[in-house]
Order: structure tokens, then sequence, then C-alpha cells
């Protein structure tokens, strides 16, 4: 059987709570990936409004498709976060924590919708492990 190699556009927004004030101010952030797929897996790449003038690499994407389902990792270059007064700072020496997407097709709005997590803390303790998570939604929709 031969592999199938196809190269996809995709542009969409993700969401997150920005800061612990308000609970319900979520801060909207778009994006653009471009993938190559191989059977039911991928890899590609993703730039987003955000953070893109902070790194000089695209963050890193791999997942696969899975009948109405789509699950992938994604990395950037190194961990960012923002100052005080909203700019981005770039730590070049630690390694971002991985983000995890899951997300369901919806062939009506010809979208892929879902949520991401990416955990920025961990401890182990005698009991069990405490652990710190950002977590949002996402929505994209292919653009080739």
């Amino acid at each position: 059987m031969k592999a199938v190699h196809i190269t996809q556009q995709w542009e969409g927004f993700f969401n997150y709570l920005e800061g612990y004030a308000n609970i319900e101010h979520y801060k909207h952030v778009e994006f653009t990936m471009e993938f190559s797929i191989t059977d039911n897996s991928f890899v590609g790449t993703s730039r987003e409004k955000e953070s893109q003038d902070a790194f000089k690499k695209p963050a890193i994407a791999k997942g696969f498709i899975d009948d109405e389902k789509m699950s992938f990792m994604m990395k950037y270059p190194c961990v960012y976060c923002k100052d005080d007064f909203g700019n981005i700072i770039s730590d070049k020496s630690s390694e971002h924590p991985d983000i995890h997407y899951l997300g369901c097709f919806d062939s009506d709005k010809k979208t892929i919708s879902g949520n991401w997590e990416m955990t920025v803390y961990e401890e182990k303790y005698v009991g069990g492990y405490l652990e710190e998570l950002l977590n949002g939604t996402f929505e994209m929709r292919r653009i080739n």
C-alpha cells in the first residue's frame, strides 16, 4: 500500500483565560497551521498572532486524525509569558510544555473545534500529584 501525502492549510483561533481577576475574560488569539498528512498522522507548523514576533521558528504540531476526531500536540520553540504590561517575554533556556488539543469535525460548519490543555506546574507528593493546568477552546477551518 502506498502512503498518501497531503498538505493542508488551516486558520483559526484559540481562547485562554487571561489572569485570575475576571473569570469571564478570555483572550482570543488567531493562528494559522500548515501540516502534511500521511495516512492518518500529520506533522506541521503553527504561527499565532500573539507570540509570532517572539520566535524565529514556528510552533511544531504532531497528531492524528481518526474518523471525526483530531488529536495533536503543539510545542513552541521555548517558554514565553506576558509581563505586567502585556509584552511577550521568552525564555530561550527553558523548554515549552506540550499543549494537547482534542477536537471534533463539524461537517455543517466545516470546522474542527474542541479543547486544549497544558500542564504548567507539576509536583509529586506522597499521595499523588499536584498540577496546575491552563486550558481553553479552539476552532479552525481549512483554507486550501
